[in-house]
């Protein structure tokens, strides 16, 4: 009996680490544009707002994906960093243009706080 808890154990920490390594599952494009829409609840968008954003953030998705797509170093984080700059720039400009003036204050707090984050990791 404890060769089988033991057994199962190890079976369950072999899964966990397995599915650590595979790095977190980012999900489709259209489910990483729900979840950053939701992540700017606070701006108050409107449904109208939140149907462009949704489509601006889809199409941002797609082009990330391709880009991860065409590096062959994954591992290689500044050639990652060099072609998704342009990207995200496009993409703040797209969503600044749907934003009312409040809400493009809002919006780059969320962003300089996105950034202080990434920088104290």
């Amino acid at each position: 009996m404890k060769r089988l808890i033991i057994a199962m154990g190890l079976i369950l920490c072999m899964a966990t680490f397995a599915n650590a390594q595979g790095g977190r599952q980012m999900g489709t494009p259209e489910e990483r544009a729900e979840r950053q829409i939701a992540q700017l609840e606070t701006l108050k968008l409107s449904a109208e707002q939140k149907t462009k954003l949704k489509d601006v953030f889809i199409w941002s998705a797609k082009r990330v994906d391709s880009v991860r797509a065409t590096l062959t170093d994954g591992g290689n984080f500044q050639a990652l960093r060099a072609k998704m700059a342009p990207l995200q720039a496009e993409t703040t400009t797209k969503v600044n243009a749907l934003l009312n003036d409040e809400q493009k204050k809002a919006y780059e707090a969320i962003l300089e706080e996105r950034r202080a984050r990434m920088r104290n990791n």
